[in-house]
């Protein structure tokens, strides 16, 4: 495993596929952890991000408001996926600190398919505006990777379940779980990422296709500003992946938006939480091991959003 391992590693190197920085099982890289109160997101990008629900036509979410409100009921977790996502972590530590090397900053777990077992979620340090989500399924006894900020984390991985939809954001509560009126239960986020000059929002529903965790994107918007003004000068928005106008695009994102939220509070363990974390191989062993612990089921048949 070490032999194939460290060649993956150097092909990766000679591709270029490594952000700039390093990142070894002995040597731990500073991190400065995003601010407590806020998304860590420019000003601009931070007022586009949270502006959604206010910019929408009142038609639009009065009817993603859901009238009605099913219980939600999952299977018992499956026996082994915790020993599953520690052994997967441990064996694959050199990839991780190949491909970002600046350090991994999180660990969580989170049913986001709502089948029982719990997703691995791994932040990275992220590459401007927000941290970026690593999301992992344990499948037929296997972990496998569905999504990453970077395409080359297939070929690290495996790529049989990969997806092209990533996720932004910083906060493990960012993903939340709603009812809402075309999905019923689901889980969602509002991805972003932006500078003071240009904004990303992407909707990213979590379905469960074949057993396997499935990022859908919902719907997207981009935009970019006057440096002077403040003006938006460029807006293009999509929904299902089709170009689409600024209207279409609230009203699919109001569907989430305007959910019923269940409350459930999705958590993980971040390297700044605790002092004995660091970027080195048992900082991020620690982090897995503690987020194994701090993990909290979402309660099975009495979630019902109010």
């Amino acid at each position: 495993m070490k032999r194939l391992t460290m060649f993956i590693l150097a092909a990766l190197t000679l591709l270029g596929l490594c952000a700039c920085g390093g990142q070894s099982r002995g040597e731990a890289s500073e991190v400065t952890a995003p601010p407590a109160t806020a998304e860590p997101v420019a000003t601009a990008a931070a007022a586009v991000a949270t502006v959604t629900a206010s910019v929408s036509t009142e038609e639009s979410a009065a009817s993603a408001i859901p009238s009605s409100v099913e219980p939600l009921y999952l299977p018992e977790a499956a026996d082994g996926w915790q020993d599953s996502y520690l052994a997967f972590l441990d064996d694959n530590y050199d990839i991780f600190a190949a491909l970002w090397p600046e350090g991994m900053t999180g660990v969580g777990f989170v049913d986001l398919d709502l089948d029982g077992t719990p997703e691995m979620i791994v932040f990275d340090q992220g590459a401007s505006a927000t941290l970026g989500a690593q999301l992992f399924d344990w499948v037929d006894g296997q972990v496998v990777c569905v999504s990453s900020t970077l395409d080359s984390a297939s070929g690290a991985f495996g790529g049989e379940y990969f997806t092209t939809v990533s996720v932004c954001t910083s906060y493990f509560e960012a993903f939340r779980l709603s009812y809402t009126v075309e999905d019923g239960w689901c889980f969602w986020v509002d991805s972003a990422n932006g500078t003071l000059e240009s904004t990303w929002n992407e909707i990213v529903r979590f379905d469960c296709e074949d057993g396997v965790l499935t990022p859908v994107s919902v719907c997207t918007r981009y935009l970019e500003s006057d440096e002077e003004t403040g003006l938006v000068v460029v807006e293009s928005y999509t929904v299902s992946g089709e170009e689409a106008q600024a209207a279409d695009y609230e009203a699919a994102a109001n569907i989430y938006l305007y959910g019923q939220d269940a409350g459930y509070e999705a958590s993980g363990v971040f390297l700044w939480s605790d002092n004995s974390y660091d970027t080195t191989y048992d900082g991020f062993l620690a982090m897995a091991r503690d987020a194994v612990e701090a993990y909290q089921p979402i309660g099975t048949g009495d979630i019902s959003a109010s």
